[in-house]
């Protein structure tokens, strides 16, 4: 992940992005969520190609079409280690909880992290 970290709109325009593939910016603007100008998405696609180094561009008659360089896997790993890190002092079971704390927890995700609990301790 580059070390320019991304803003929650610069995420919700990758978001598109990860979701269809590439695009256009024409492409992202009818798969938002909110209605954001078409201009305001090209100027963001355009920063988060040239100077973030998150998306590659082509030319496609007029048009530019988009493809993210990173996964959603990166990035999040990237935003989880900085709250991890900053937030909660490097303390990952002290952020665990606070996010499950934020969840309505049910008897399936109760199964999930018992899984990953034991995988862990089988490793060590």
């Amino acid at each position: 992940m580059p070390e320019n970290r991304l803003t929650r709109y610069e995420l919700e325009l990758m978001n598109v992005l990860w979701t269809i593939g590439e695009g256009t910016v024409q492409d992202v603007c009818d798969n938002l969520t909110r209605e954001l100008a078409y201009t305001t998405v090209m100027t963001t696609l355009n920063l988060l190609a040239t100077r973030k180094n998150v998306l590659s561009r082509t030319k496609d008659g007029r048009a530019y079409v988009y493809k993210p360089l990173v996964s959603r896997d990166e990035v999040s790993r990237s935003i989880l280690s900085d709250l991890k890190s900053v937030l909660f002092g490097n303390r990952l079971p002290t952020m665990v909880l606070n996010l499950m704390a934020e969840d309505e927890a049910d008897q399936k995700t109760a199964d999930v992290l018992r899984d990953a609990l034991k995988k862990l301790e089988e490793t060590q």
